[in-house]
């Protein structure tokens, strides 16, 4: 399997920007939650799925019509995801087709249950042993923001000189030598650049 979540080795390397990335459209949405499903192991981060999932239930995703139900089902030692769309009257819409993620539904729980915040603007609807179902209202989908990309800007970041010499390995120079040193990096330095930018 190729693309461009290759990057993601198991479902805790899932960051922001490939959540950001993948939520622009369904094409890219799909194929980050099948590449999820493809490495998801036990115990190794697969709730974070959820991340992507709860993303689609803000405004950062406009490409679903209706209210968002999830459906996680327990199938064994592995919990297969039902993501559709209510259009009401009944009918519904499979966003998705299901995905099979190979952990067991209580991994799922535990998450829901430590991090809801995290899952926001879904809501847990009904759980049991069996079944949790989540959703999210076209009217919260619509007023739900997604969380503010934050990123520290590389203007911000600075370098780490290198540590001295030890003086035992330093060659002394004189007062008068080292006056004369910086006055000549002073002078061939330009104090006026960026001032005009």
């Amino acid at each position: 399997m190729t693309g461009e979540f290759d990057h993601i080795a198991r479902c805790l390397d899932l960051q922001e920007r490939d959540i950001v990335a993948a939520i622009a459209t369904r094409a890219r949405t799909k194929a980050l939650l099948a590449h999820l499903a493809a490495i998801s192991a036990p115990d190794t981060g697969v709730a974070k799925a959820l991340l992507v999932l709860s993303r689609m239930a803000t405004t950062a995703c406009d490409w679903i019509d209706g209210d968002l139900f999830l459906e996680l089902i327990a199938a064994g030692d592995r919990t297969r995801v039902e993501a559709v769309t209510e259009l009401g009257g009944g009918l519904r819409e499979r966003v998705f087709p299901s995905m099979v993620f190979q952990a067991p539904l209580d991994e799922f729980g535990r998450a829901i249950a430590r991090v809801s915040h995290m899952i926001a603007p879904l809501r847990v609807r009904t759980t049991s042993a069996q079944r949790i179902t989540l959703g999210a209202t076209e009217v919260a989908r619509r007023t739900s923001l997604p969380p503010p990309p934050i990123e520290i800007s590389a203007d911000s970041l600075f370098l780490r000189l290198p540590e001295p010499a030890p003086t035992s390995q330093r060659a002394e120079r004189s007062a008068p030598e080292l006056l004369r040193a910086v006055t000549d990096a002073s002078s061939t330095a330009d104090v006026d650049a960026g001032w005009d930018d």
